[in-house]
């Protein structure tokens, strides 16, 4: 594989090793010692198409000189190397857009996957992370998953592994039926709080009345039906972590309470004036836009900002198009261990016509669909007569517009705004209308001064 390379690095025996590993290796790459060349070399050579950047610089550092590859539109895949110990500034670096990092001392087999994996991204536009990893599959009594292998299946995973050591407040967003609390799941898991419980709450079900109760616990007598002593969710999860799926259905007379608790790391029990301490890590799920409510003055803004150290996107379905054979069959085994049945395969066939569907029920109407498919099939392939009526397809949905260099930036600008008028404000649809990824599109409605 050939291509340029840009390496930033001060330590120059170490930064001349690497150098010579890329060109070893077919690459072209250049050296620089500090923030500054690097900034001159990016604004006056021909493109590269990957930065490798160490962290601490001599004259700046690895996230300053991304930041201003985001004011100069540069968009160039960034990998941060990192120390022992520097995790925190590598969250920081991936929340400002980094594709990936790198901890020193650097192993040759991860480098490389790193590298290809950053020219996937230069060439499809997307972010994948290093590697694909190996096939987990998930079902309540095992808890064991199925990772999807698609590039945006592949960056979540990576930003999964990032944050799960941490101690940082986690918000999952993503569409109904994508599997947020799988996620939740997945981060206490692999963190250092896995031997300790994993409680998870709809806070849709929570009303104003009973959701101090619930949240915080309460003593037997302190209100009518209160006829014996609660624990509450909080102290339930301690030395674990407590998931609040669909938070901003919270009623907003608990949101102070809630801050408060995560503020102190105490509770204090209805009927009780003594406070108890805790310690939770909180993790939260949501598909609404809670930045709206926040306008609305329906979600306070304080607690958006504690709960939301941290955000992972949880991609739709049907931006994961080839994901969804592993998926299905995963589902069709999971179906004949509960309908007891033998089906032993998907036909060709029909999983072209699951991959051709829009999927607005995500990863939960997929399920569905195959349970439904396993109990009516009546030999051990699931064909297409099987499925059901699976009229929504995805060419209907999103007709390509297909944003180019070469359109003039007036026309650019009406096509962003039919696209946003077309889906209702979606940017993730809108982005997949235009051809054309999040960040970009982010990008290019800050440039024509579209609301976000």
């Amino acid at each position: 594989m050939n291509g340029r390379i840009l390496i930033v690095e001060d330590d120059r025996s170490f930064g001349l090793m690497l150098q010579k590993w890329f060109e070893r290796n077919g690459f072209s790459a250049t050296l620089c010692s500090g923030m500054v060349s690097a900034q001159e070399v990016l604004s006056q050579s021909e493109p590269f198409q990957i930065v490798l950047s160490d962290l601490r610089l001599p004259d700046g550092d690895g996230i300053m000189l991304l930041s201003w590859l985001n004011e100069k539109r540069l968009a160039v895949p960034v990998i941060i190397m990192t120390g022992y110990g520097e995790v925190q500034t590598a969250v920081s670096a991936i929340k400002l857009g980094a594709f990936d990092f790198l901890e020193k001392p650097i192993n040759p087999d991860i480098l490389t996957k790193k590298i290809e994996a950053a020219f996937e991204v230069k060439q499809e536009n997307i972010a994948p992370p290093e590697k694909p990893r190996p096939e987990r599959k998930y079902n309540k009594e095992t808890r064991v998953f199925v990772e999807g292998q698609s590039p945006l299946s592949l960056q979540m995973y990576t930003h999964i592994d990032l944050v799960a050591p941490t101690q940082m407040a986690v918000m999952i967003v993503g569409e109904s039926g994508t599997g947020k609390e799988h996620v939740a799941r997945l981060i206490h898991t692999r963190s250092n709080r896995s031997s300790g419980p994993f409680i998870a709450v709809d806070c849709g079900s929570l009303s104003i009345e009973l959701a101090p109760s619930e949240l915080f616990g309460h003593k037997k007598g302190s209100f009518t039906s209160a006829i014996e002593d609660k624990t509450g969710f909080f102290r339930e999860a301690h030395g674990g972590t407590l998931f609040l799926d669909e938070v901003g259905n919270l009623p907003y007379g608990v949101q102070m309470q809630l801050l408060r608790t995560l503020q102190e790391k105490r509770v204090r029990p209805v009927g009780t004036s003594t406070d108890l301490d805790v310690d939770v890590r909180i993790i939260t799920a949501t598909n609404e836009n809670l930045e709206k409510a926040i306008e609305e003055g329906n979600f306070r803004e304080d607690l958006y900002h504690r709960l939301n150290e941290f955000m992972i996107r949880v991609p739709s379905l049907r931006e994961c198009e080839e994901d969804i054979p592993s998926y299905a069959d995963h589902f069709r085994e999971e179906a004949n261990r509960e309908l007891g049945r033998e089906v032993a395969v998907i036909s060709p066939d029909a999983l072209a016509v699951l991959k051709n569907y829009h999927w607005p029920g995500n990863l939960r109407e997929l399920r569905n669909v195959i349970r439904r498919a396993v109990l009516f099939t009546r030999g051990s392939i699931i064909t297409t007569d099987s499925l059901p009526l699976l009229t929504t397809r995805k060419e209907e949905s999103f007709p390509k517009m297909d944003i180019s260099l070469s359109v003039e930036p007036e026309e650019e600008k009406e096509r962003i705004l039919r696209a946003l008028e077309q889906v209702k404000g979606n940017k993730t649809k809108a982005a997949v209308l235009l051809q054309i990824d999040r960040k970009t599109l982010y990008n290019k409605m800050h440039q024509y001064n579209i609301g976000l």
